[in-house]
């Protein structure tokens, strides 16, 4: 018996029997495939010594098999890619321009802060400290810490 001869006796047995275990029909098809694959990697097995308990072995065994491996993957809790989800965001010349104007503006206002200002508005926004942690780091009151970040923003609100 020749491998199409297995393939055509079981092929739509094999599909029914997945796609009954089986999430949804691609993964019956390739689940399919797995058994075929299988097969052929035993190599010099005679292919006239499957029958339809002996197919039906392998596929159980190929369908534990790919449940293990999702169970070890996560495969629960991965998402699926979806087209309508990911728009693509064309960089134009104008974009990147108007980006570059907008990053000067920044510079100029984050250099236009008094140098303490300028510090707490970096520990706070670059460095993560919190207001705490930037009076202690600084030695002055959290109150201060408070106004200075005020007065940054608002000159930020300004230039921007």
């Amino acid at each position: 018996m020749l491998m199409s001869d297995l393939v055509s006796r079981y092929q739509f047995k094999l599909r029914a029997f997945f796609s009954r275990r089986a999430r949804n029909r691609w993964d019956a098809e390739e689940l399919v495939q797995e058994v075929f694959c299988k097969i052929i990697k035993r190599g010099s097995v005679d292919l006239s010594e499957y029958n339809d308990s002996y197919m039906y072995t392998i596929a159980w065994s190929v369908l534990r098999d790919r449940i293990r491996r999702d169970k070890v993957r996560h495969e629960e809790k991965h998402v699926s890619y979806d087209e309508t989800f990911a728009k693509e965001d064309t960089v134009s010349p104008e974009k990147v321009h108007s980006g570059s104007e907008l990053y000067e503006c920044f510079v100029k206002a984050l250099n236009g802060l008094s140098p303490r200002c300028r510090d707490i508005f970096m520990l706070s926004r670059y460095e993560d400290f919190s207001y705490l942690e930037i009076s202690t780091h600084l030695n002055i009151s959290v109150s201060a810490v408070e106004k200075q970040m005020m007065v940054a923003l608002r000159k930020f609100r300004q230039v921007l």
